[in-house]
């Protein structure tokens, strides 16, 4: 009988050993839990300050962006834009924290807050996307005329004058890259565009109208005094010297070709043979 009752104490006791650990556990979980809570209590106080705070900058870098543009309807840039804002504003906005991830929040439970910065971002970015855009379009142009106007916004396509590299096909290109709409940086760049392209059709128009009146040396029967004075016309309207230069050269051996040809010292369609050349033979 004394075992028996020893038996159950011992039993007892280790029951009542039990409970005291699971309660610990319990109480020990309590705690960990409710520190994990206040934990993330503290990362959702600490968002929605934040979000406050990327709000503002938000319009901060706004503000940034518009004074890259002459005026208020950002349509031209100001010109020239330093390298380095550029930067630093593009750095600004990949770094506005938009998702509950950045503060370790879950997205299910912290998201709608982010509506006003996520949205603000979007503009900003498709805003800075808008200046690249007008930025490489403006410097592939200029590097295709001879002086790159200092304002876009007041250039007149009487002041575009091609380069010697200028051609139909790259011109066509940066065409096909503005979006062609009814803003006003848009009609400038057309415009100009279509002036580089009426260039280089009347170079190149007239370069074979002069070449057709020669063939290694000798004159075609292009080669009369109506177009002799059509393409003499016609030279004054290039506007590149290096290129009116060259037409210029041509047409002179075409002129000398056709006074001898009028004092008959040449015959049509003869090639005309040098001093030299005659004594040789």
């Amino acid at each position: 009988m004394l075992k028996f009752e020893g038996f159950g104490r011992e039993k007892v006791k280790k029951i009542i050993y039990i409970i005291v650990i699971i309660g610990s556990i319990g109480i020990c979980f309590l705690g960990i839990r409710s520190n994990m809570d206040q934990e993330y209590q503290r990362k959702v106080d600490y968002a929605k300050s934040t979000i406050k705070n990327e709000t503002a900058k938000v319009k901060r870098i706004d503000k940034q962006i518009q004074q890259l543009y002459q005026d208020d309807q950002e349509d031209f840039l100001m010109e020239p834009i330093d390298e380095e804002i550029v930067k630093n504003i593009e750095r600004d906005i990949r770094s506005l924290k938009t998702e509950a991830v950045d503060f370790g929040l879950k997205e299910t439970d912290f998201s709608n807050e982010f509506s006003e910065v996520i949205q603000g971002e979007q503009e900003l970015s498709t805003k800075m996307t808008d200046i690249e855009h007008k930025r490489a379009i403006q410097k592939k142009i200029g590097e295709l005329i001879v002086e790159a106007p200092i304002d876009w916004s007041v250039s007149s396509p009487d002041d575009i004058v091609i380069k010697e590299t200028a051609s139909n096909a790259v011109i066509s290109q940066i065409h096909n890259e503005i979006t062609k709409s009814e803003s006003a940086w848009d009609k400038a760049m057309v415009a100009c565009l279509n002036e580089m392209e009426a260039q280089v059709k009347q170079y190149t128009e007239l370069k074979q109208s002069i070449t057709a009146m020669s063939q290694d040396g000798v004159l075609t029967s292009s080669a009369t005094m109506e177009n002799f004075l059509l393409v003499i016309s016609q030279l004054e309207l290039i506007k590149n010297e290096t290129l009116k230069q060259e037409l210029s050269h041509q047409i002179d051996t075409i002129d000398s070709l056709l006074e001898k040809q009028a004092l008959g010292i040449i015959a049509p369609d003869q090639e005309e043979v040098l001093p030299n050349e005659e004594t040789e033979r």
